[in-house]
């Protein structure tokens, strides 16, 4: 295995911030007062993931429409971004007296003195178990906190010639993804940046963190939102670097791999930022991707994965002008075609006369000039394959057809009209397999990345009687 961590000087103060979001998170009916508005009992309150303000007045929903509330916590001025639902509760109790309650849900909310210029660090949770991953797929960075050094947990991003830092650590029981920003950068393209990142990031670990959000300035004034997008939790990694961590892989195949697959480099995964970042159809690609695998459905995978290869071969296909035999030596030519008349002679006695000599005429036509510009379909979807050096096989390429059937209504793949519904989703699930393992070809190959990239579809060969040449894990 390479690129395992780099050690550097990388000092993180982070507890400041987990103190405040764990105070955030254990909200259970905070009095607070709303400014210019004392003499109304207000409360905030925290519940699965949504954090709401209870009013002890009736209030109209419009009285909210373009309209900033402003309250306080811990002595400093919050006020309302972006205000979700509004319910109003009318309690009637046994002394005959009358209880009103307004409950305001708050997508985000940030600190009166929030600078919109800085440097910034935005929080993410997750599952503790998400934590301690990096080391697999990427190559890493040290970071030092309160005395101590870690090394798998920081990855390093350079993106429009600024650097941020991906950290995941360990507060309370609980995970976070920690975005920082290592250079002075506005909030709006640190927040579009930190976006393009956790969809990276997504694509190679399959996690891409979202849902609440906790943005904290160098001064420490936070902003909460948390209706942006959820976490989205993928099927697929392109990368791995443990052979023993599928029981699909054989012993000695794992044995074979071992010490031989490969991180994704710090300066390759900036590259695929980049990419994400400033072009919008290649962050298109990845989030269908993305959203597709993370609702497990084997009816709409297999057509997200054919729309993102057609969008992937029309955004990375070079143009070309000019006619190509596709046999360009003369001497192989005559070879081939020797060999193609000996294929048909030696079926002859299953054909008639006429079609034999049908399919020998049809044989000079075969090395006919393609004409570049105007290429077929299925030739457009495999053009980005060859400009980037990455070769199909046979098989692949009927892979890759399937696009004709998805977008065409077979979103089953059925050949013929046998009902045998295992079958059809165990083919469903290899060719989503397949089609993922191209389409990581392409995006790591367009970005540089020299290693191997993890065959999804191997291990399904043996329950579709399915023979190939194929490896578990193909070089790039």
């Amino acid at each position: 295995m390479h690129n395992l961590t780099r050690r550097i000087e990388n000092n993180k103060s982070l507890k400041k911030e987990l103190i405040f979001i764990d105070n955030i998170n254990s909200l259970n009916k905070l009095k607070i007062d709303i400014v210019d508005d004392k003499q109304t009992d207000a409360f905030l309150t925290k519940t699965k993931g949504q954090v709401s303000l209870l009013i002890n007045a009736r209030l109209i929903d419009h009285e909210f429409d373009n309209t900033e509330l402003l309250f306080f916590i811990d002595g400093n001025i919050y006020k309302t971004d972006n205000i979700g639902n509004t319910s109003n509760h009318t309690e009637l109790k046994a002394d005959k007296s009358i209880s009103f309650e307004t409950i305001v849900e708050l997508n985000s909310f940030k600190s009166e003195k929030f600078k919109q210029k800085g440097y910034y660090k935005a929080f993410f949770e997750t599952d503790i178990k998400d934590i301690n991953t990096f080391h697999r797929e990427f190559e890493t960075v040290t970071y030092q906190s309160d005395g101590d050094e870690y090394a798998y947990n920081c990855i390093r991003v350079s993106v429009n010639e600024k650097d941020f830092d991906v950290v995941q650590v360990k507060y309370n029981g609980k995970g976070f993804y920690v975005f920082e920003c290592l250079q002075e950068n506005t909030y709006d393209d640190f927040s579009s940046i930190c976006f393009s990142i956790q969809q990276a990031i997504g694509f190679i670990n399959k996690l891409m963190v979202g849902g609440e959000k906790f943005t904290f300035d160098q001064a420490g004034n936070c902003y909460y939102s948390n209706y942006i997008r959820p976490t989205l939790r993928g099927m697929y990694n392109p990368i791995i670097t443990n052979p023993y961590s599928y029981l699909d892989i054989e012993r000695n195949i794992a044995d074979f791999y071992l010490n031989k697959l490969t991180r994704i480099t710090l300066a390759t995964f900036s590259k695929l930022v980049c990419k994400i970042h400033n072009e919008p159809e290649f962050s298109a690609a990845i989030l269908v991707l993305l959203e597709a695998t993370s609702i497990r459905s084997l009816l709409i995978i297999p057509s997200s994965f054919a729309c993102i290869i057609e969008q992937l071969s029309k955004h990375l296909s070079l143009e070309e002008i000019g006619l190509e035999k596709p046999i360009s030596q003369p001497k192989l030519f005559d070879k081939i075609l020797k060999e193609l008349h000996e294929v048909i002679d030696t079926n002859s006695q299953n054909l008639s006369n006429t079609n034999t000599l049908k399919l020998k005429r049809r044989l000079n036509e075969i090395n006919k000039p393609i004409n570049k510009a105007h290429l077929t379909n299925n030739e457009k979807l495999t053009r980005p394959f060859e400009q980037l050096g990455i070769p199909l096989s046979l098989h692949d390429i009927v892979i890759i057809e399937h696009r004709n059937d998805l977008l065409h209504g077979n979103i089953l793949l059925k050949k013929d009209d046998e009902i045998d519904e295992d079958k059809t989703n165990l083919y469903m699930a290899y060719v989503s397999a397949k089609l993922f393992t191209l389409i990581s070809k392409l995006v790591l190959k367009s970005v540089g990345y020299k290693g191997y990239v993890y065959n999804q579809a191997k291990y399904l060969e043996k329950n579709l009687n399915i023979q190939t040449n194929e490896a578990y894990f193909d070089e790039i």
